[in-house]
């Protein structure tokens, strides 16, 4: 069990996810054309606030050929995610465990797992980031820092680290916000309220591309 692991399973606080997963209604995420999330097809994740742009990894450079940071590309719709629900769910439903995947082979030169986790934690700023190197499936303590929770913020979705994919952890529970940090806007975890996102599915914005080019 990786130190990340051994210690969120240890620590715990509130959150609106936490509160709410007991009394959820089954109630699947919407993409923004109003239909809902379904696993395996491909969606970008974008802030609600004009021109922070959509997640995707952080930018590539010479120290770091391979970047883990999940971060938010302004002015850009980001990079395609798959989510995959916990219990082999084709539906993505409100406040339940789901993993999130950039799209593998958007970077063919980096070979590592493009799934989203929990990680990175920065003792300077006290901040758990969002990175890549997750696992897909498999719920239970090894795999706790790659499940997340999307709830309805009103204004678009929250993304929340609130895992119950093990019954006997403890776990950190929080939502996920955008963070400046060295010159980029970095996903992690926040005190209090998280970020807004809305799904966007990627053969649609690529319709719109085209439509657009067309005119």
């Amino acid at each position: 069990m990786s130190p990340a692991v051994s210690f969120l399973i240890f620590l715990f606080s509130t959150s609106p996810f936490f509160s709410s997963v007991a009394t959820a209604a089954r109630k699947p995420v919407l993409d923004s054309d109003g239909k809902p999330l379904r696993s395996g097809v491909q969606y970008y994740v974008v802030s609600t606030i004009q021109g922070a742009g959509g997640a995707a990894p952080g930018p590539r450079s010479v120290e770091k050929p391979c970047p883990k940071a999940v971060v938010l590309n302004g002015y850009q719709l980001g990079v395609p995610v798959l989510f995959y629900p916990d219990y082999n769910e084709t539906t993505v439903y409100e406040s339940t465990d789901v993993n999130i995947q950039f799209v593998p082979g958007a970077d063919p030169d980096c070979k590592t797992s493009t799934t989203w986790k929990l990680d990175d934690y920065d003792p300077s700023s006290g901040k758990w980031w969002l990175t890549v190197g997750g696992d897909v499936g498999n719920p239970g303590p090894q795999t706790l820092t790659s499940w997340f929770r999307i709830r309805n913020g009103g204004n678009g979705y929250v993304l929340g680290f609130c895992p119950s994919v093990c019954d006997s952890c403890i776990s950190l529970c929080n939502e996920i916000n955008r963070v400046s940090y060295n010159s980029k806007v970095r996903l992690g975890l926040a005190k209090g309220d998280g970020a807004s996102f809305y799904f966007m599915k990627a053969s649609n914005a690529i319709k719109q591309v085209v439509e657009k080019h067309s005119e």
